[in-house]
């Protein structure tokens, strides 16, 4: 089994179900854990709006935290057990956490020790660990850390003590160096789920009765690709490997350039394949965007996109903290000698509204 490989630890096939994509699995998951308005999902802030937006439908409640920007987006178990207390004390039924690793849309690739604290926190609480691991294979900094292989060796570690942890863990060909993003394929996996539970899951997911046949025999490409001494993984791993190095370098290259742009900060790229770079913009320019009736970042990117084409999503589409401002980017794009005309647009747009 795929799973078992990534994480040395044995994947039972009965647990795993296919889905169109990871955001149908998503779909899935939180129709069967949300009840009403009282139910609530801790989200990642910044997050990726799927989520909300899914929880909006279902009227169940979520139940944010901020990410700490400061420790290039890890999690803040103070953050988390604050807004789990508020939420509880408000009479919210916390059910589960969401954790995406690696970030969307903040590029983050969580350390085995925040993975942990997530761990230790859902375990005390008796929360469902919602893992959002598409982005597994786009990691440029250390290693992925998958939530189930760190579980595993926890439970190993201390026996007994995590037995009751519940885990769903997702994946998807639209992601990774695979890119198949108009074909809907994906997987979860299910871990130590209470089978009442999990018979439910099943039930929902056999209602889609129409499987995306073609993207289920892709992610069976994805999660057994050629193996060294088959005829074609010489040409599979040339390029595998250069479509993950060509990301690499234009992270860099993007990278290097907003950390020389005026009121620009921005993380060491670490995953995924994303940027979520800080912006202060001069006052003059947040006036002219509530002229507008828009957000400054919001006014930043479509100016952005009429003098260059390029697009950036304003960071108010994904939460961000009080009195900040961002804006995300892809380096999907080839080449670099794209990166000049965001320093170019950035250089006279400060100098517009200075």
């Amino acid at each position: 089994m795929p799973c078992t490989g990534r994480d040395g630890f044995p994947a039972d096939p009965a647990h795993i179900y296919l889905s169109a994509g990871a955001s149908s699995g998503v779909n899935t998951l939180l129709n069967v854990m949300c009840v009403d308005k009282s139910t609530g999902i801790l989200i990642p802030i910044p997050q990726y709006p799927l989520y909300t937006a899914t929880l909006a439908l279902l009227n169940a409640t979520c139940v944010p935290y901020n990410l700490d920007e400061s420790k290039a987006w890890g999690t803040d178990l103070d953050t988390i057990k604050k807004s789990y207390e508020k939420a509880t004390a408000e009479g919210i039924d916390v059910r589960c956490i969401v954790i995406i690793n690696p970030g969307n849309p903040t590029g983050a690739s969580l350390s085995e020790d925040d993975v942990r604290a997530v761990i230790d926190f859902a375990n005390q609480k008796n929360l469902v660990i919602m893992a959002d691991e598409v982005y597994q294979t786009n990691v440029f900094v250390g290693k992925f850390h998958s939530v189930k292989g760190v579980l595993r060796q926890m439970q190993k570690e201390n026996p007994g003590k995590y037995d009751s942890m519940e885990l769903a863990s997702l994946h998807s060909i639209s992601k990774g160096m695979v890119g198949e993003c108009g074909h809907r394929g994906g997987y979860f996996e299910l871990v130590g789920f209470d089978p009442e539970v999990e018979a439910n899951v099943y039930k929902y997911v056999s209602i889609m009765l129409c499987a995306p046949v073609i993207s289920q025999c892709l992610v069976e490409l994805m999660v057994n690709p050629p193996k060294q001494g088959e005829p074609s993984y010489e040409l599979y791993n040339k390029e595998y490997t250069g479509i993950h190095e060509g990301l690499r370098e234009r992270a860099t290259a993007l990278h290097k350039a907003f950390c020389q742009m005026e009121g620009v900060e921005c993380a060491e790229p670490q995953g995924a394949m994303y940027l979520f770079p800080t912006i202060r913009l001069p006052k003059k320019a947040v006036d002219a965007a509530a002229a507008e009736g828009r957000q400054p970042d919001e006014l930043y990117a479509h100016q952005l996109l009429d003098a260059t084409g390029i697009c950036v999503i304003p960071g108010s589409g994904f939460g961000q903290a009080d009195g900040t401002l961002h804006f995300r980017t892809t380096f999907l794009a080839p080449g670099t000698e794209w990166v000049g005309s965001i320093v170019k647009f950035h250089q006279e747009f400060m100098d517009k509204y200075r």
